[in-house]
């Protein structure tokens, strides 16, 4: 009996290879992605697998919107994740190790997209100004001069060995937030701690930051090289226990300095956070800016539990003569307290004069974490002491104390605060508790506007800066509407101000202290110039002039978003139809010569746009009869040899529409009608030159629609074609940056110049999906100046782009004044006739360059250029 088991036993190990036992270890496990598809700064576009077996990739709940370079493979490796423009969404990704019984360990990845969590800073030190240029310089326990922030920072104190604060050398620069003064140098066996800092709670995404440089004197000068394999930072709950050395990111600042960036997640939340930095070698490290904020998360740090403790909340709803209290327990379960609640006194003098023993203790009614105690009664001007405490079976557990004083809110104005709002370069905690009260000048139940968006702008104003933005994902669109005058209270507890697309932001307020007035209160747009958006931002408008030449559907599907381009006086006009604005969907517009349109002025990121409120904003523009709003596609380009394609034509209001064709002459091109599809046809061209015509698609009772076709010019036998891979790293010139540059320059790909310009809405650079890699240029105004050919010109450009590329993107060929070429008109690379975009030029110039630009706010990626001159 005994030999059969041993048998048995042996088979499974060979049956299952399981010789050693199974490994499977991700990092990072959180990628955090910006809406243009980019990571956000301190992120990256993939993780890595370390495994000692076969290893398989899934994306859960069918996000098809994420790509993985791999689905599966052996030991480590790096999968690549690549998602295109516009998402706003999470994604898991499940990475498995198995054998032939079953899951063998497994791990997750989350993808993130959008809806970015603000950062709250917890801790920032810039050193101060004061140290010395020359020797000596103070070391850490010798300088006094610090200069700390955050709210967490007020416990923080120092320690080290070795290392020093000075002024010598190169100091910080080339990064945002670059305090330029002191820095903290790495003599011989230097480390340097960052003790003590506050953390709540809820606080364990989190992101270090900080400025670092590496400068060692060689032969001939100095090696400025960052050397990241040498400088290491550690954390601890207790300065005691230390985390192995934490992974980090950094990008080059400037000549000498370097930005770090690292973020991670805190396995247990601790009520304290140490930092420890160190050299390996001597005399050549300095940072400067440590700054310790919230973050999306990252590398999940295990700092151990600790004991059972209380966290005192800071008051909140603080009125005068009542407030909300409370507190949390931490590392331990609620329901293993008997009790929980506050002890709050009026004090003078010192907090550590309070006889707590003779302190009421104010029961919660609900036994939760984090609990809150409402109390009233309050001195109105007087200063109070709180501290949480939860008793267990073993005694009493205390916060510490906190301190309030029981003021009433501050009245301010809506433009005195965007006054404020304006002057920060990063979300910020309001200064102190606010009353604003405004009137809703946006159509909160059209939904126009991000989910939990209110506008709210001064009564009566005409002017500038007298409006912002209320964003609170748990206000509903139906609790308020256009032209409720509001009073709202915001707490400096809670209550975050930020520009965010260019508009001034509220954020983090209760929902509860937003009180309606009145309802029913006239609202008047303010008539200005496109150039005025900005300035006007969250304000209703009116644009006057208004020009659209082809017809169209404010908004084609349900929970997509959609923009259009509008003329005004000249000046591109953006009109944006958020994806929730259900009001819109299958809504058809005219073309239209000199009308008006009113909404909210607004931006993405810094390009202006106009948010109609609702439809009675866009009325001069209504489709009331039949009206052809769109063709697919909006252009035609034959090869000489010429070929068959068809043109879909979508049409609104009107069930069985008749089309009428005119505008071809000749025998070389042909149309014919059925239904909504029209079939061009185009004969062999005999000639050398291109044959450019206009396709008018006439709608009875309704618009026309012109379709510009183009019959490539039979080729003269002398053509020079060049064709240009870049999804192959080593056809991209050494120079080529992999990361957003704006800068115009010119690089040199195989024997050609191409010179690249980039727009302040993105930049161009090489990026990577899998193992291939390809251009990314945006956004309007972004070209890529194409090379001239001696005594030959420009007659034929076919781009190729790729799948999860933007499908909205318009790009065309234009001359150095940025005119299109005849052939060259901007076109929508939706995708639908697959990836190739040809275009047939005529009237180029020879010995001359042109641009193939991106047209509107959108990025447009390239994998392949074919550029044919005769």
């Amino acid at each position: 009996m005994f030999v059969m088991a041993t048998a048995l036993f042996a088979g499974c190990v060979d049956d299952n290879d399981d010789t050693e036992a199974p490994r499977l270890e991700v990092s990072p496990k959180t990628l955090v992605f910006d809406t243009d598809g980019t990571p956000v700064e301190g992120s990256q576009s993939y993780f890595e697998i370390s495994a000692n077996r076969h290893w398989t990739a899934t994306v859960l709940d069918d996000k098809t919107w994420v790509t993985l370079s791999k689905m599966e493979g052996d030991g480590s490796d790096k999968v690549q994740v690549s998602i295109p423009e516009g998402i706003t969404d999470e994604a898991k990704v499940l990475i498995q190790i198995s054998n032939k019984v079953g899951v063998l360990m497994k791990e997750e990845v989350t993808i993130r997209s959008g809806n970015i969590v603000p950062a709250v800073v917890i801790y920032n030190e810039t050193f101060g100004t004061t140290a010395p240029s020359k020797s000596p310089y103070p070391f850490v326990d010798e300088f006094t001069d610090w200069v700390k922030s955050g709210e967490g920072s007020t416990t923080v104190e120092y320690a080290g060995s070795g290392a020093s604060i000075r002024q010598s050398g190169k100091l910080s620069a080339g990064y945002e937030g670059a305090s330029g003064g002191d820095k903290l140098f790495f003599g011989n066996n230097a480390n340097f701690i960052i003790q003590k800092i506050t953390l709540k709670s809820d606080q364990t995404n989190l992101k270090l930051g900080f400025g670092g440089s590496y400068s060692q004197q060689i032969t001939g000068g100095y090696d400025n090289e960052f050397k990241p394999e040498s400088f290491h930072f550690y954390l601890s709950k207790d300065g005691t226990t230390w985390s192995n050395a934490i992974q980090y990111d950094y990008k080059q600042a400037d000549e000498y300095w370097v930005y770090v960036t690292s973020n991670f997640t805190l396995k247990y939340p601790v009520n304290t956070l140490y930092i420890k930095f160190a050299a390996d070698i001597a005399s050549v490290f300095a940072i400067d800016d440590p700054t310790l904020s919230t973050g999306n998360g990252g590398q999940e740090i295990d700092l151990g539990n600790t004991d059972p403790a209380v966290s005192t909340a800071e008051a909140t709803q603080v009125n005068g003569t009542s407030a909300t209290l409370g507190g949390s327990v931490v590392n331990m379960d609620v329901a293993s307290a008997t009790e929980v609640g506050v002890q709050y006194t009026e004090y003078t003098g010192d907090v550590t004069n309070i006889d707590w023993a003779n302190v009421a203790k104010t029961k919660a009614q609900e036994k939760v974490s984090p609990w809150t105690v409402a109390v009233t009664g309050l001195t109105s001007g007087s200063q109070y002491a709180v501290r949480a405490y939860a008793t267990t079976s073993t005694g009493d557990i205390y916060g510490s104390v906190e301190t309030f004083t029981a003021s009433a809110p501050e009245a301010i104005s809506i433009a005195d605060l965007v006054t404020k709002i304006k002057a920060t370069t990063e979300v910020t905690p309001i200064d102190n508790d606010y009353i604003i009260q405004g009137i809703i000048c946006g159509d909160p139940e059209a939904q126009n506007c991000s989910y939990g968006t209110l506008y709210v702008m001064t009564k009566g104003a005409t002017t500038a800066g007298n409006a912002l933005t209320l964003y609170n994902t748990t206000i509903k669109p139906e609790t308020y509407s256009l032209g409720d005058e509001i009073k709202v209270t915001l707490r400096k507890e809670s209550a975050k101000m930020q520009v965010y697309n260019s508009a001034p932001q509220i954020s983090g307020f209760d929902a509860a202290e937003v009180e309606k007035i009145s309802s029913g209160n006239n609202v008047q747009p303010v008539t200005i110039t496109v150039d005025k958006l900005l300035d006007f931002a969250c304000m209703p408008v009116k644009i006057e002039n208004v020009t659209i030449e082809t017809a169209g559907i404010w908004k084609t599907e349900v929970d997509k978003a959609s923009t259009h381009t509008f003329k005004a006086n000249g000046s591109d006009l953006t009109v944006y139809i958020n994806k929730g604005a259900s009001s819109f969907n299958n809504v058809a517009y005219i073309a239209k010569e000199n009308g008006s349109l009113t909404g909210i002025a607004a931006a993405y990121k810094t390009s202006a746009q106009l948010l109609p409120r609702n439809l009675e904003d866009v009325k001069e523009f209504e489709a009331t009869g039949p009206t052809i709003t769109s063709v697919t596609p909006t252009s035609l380009s034959f090869p000489a040899e010429g070929g068959t394609k068809e043109i879909d034509v979508t049409v609104a209001n009107s069930e069985s529409p008749t089309f009428k064709l005119s505008g071809l002459t000749g025998d070389i091109v042909s149309a014919t009608v059925e239904g909504t599809k029209i079939t061009v046809k185009a004969n062999p061209n005999p000639n050398a030159t291109t044959n450019s015509q206009t396709l008018t698609i006439s709608l009875v009772g309704g618009n026309e629609v012109e379709v510009p076709i183009t019959v490539a010019g039979k080729p003269s036998g002398n053509e020079t074609i060049i064709s240009l891979d870049l999804t192959k790293a080593e056809n991209y010139p050494a120079d080529f940056p992999t990361s957003k540059l704006v800068d115009t320059k010119t690089y040199t790909f195989g024997s050609y110049e191409y010179t690249f310009a980039g727009s302040s809405g993105n930049g161009y650079y090489r990026a990577k999906s899998g193992s291939d890699y390809y251009t990314i240029i945006g956004q309007k105004g972004a070209y890529i100046e194409l090379p001239a050919i001696t005594d030959k010109k420009l007659v034929k450009v076919t781009a190729t782009t790729r799948s999860n590329a933007s499908k909205a993107v318009t790009v065309g060929i234009a001359d150095e004044s940025n005119v299109d070429v005849v052939g060259g008109a901007a076109v929508l690379w939706n995708q639908e006739s697959g990836m190739d975009y040809t275009y047939n030029l005529s009237e180029t110039a020879v010995n001359t360059k042109y641009r193939i630009y991106v047209g509107n706010a959108k990025n447009a990626q390239f994998v392949k250029l074919v550029l044919i001159y005769e």
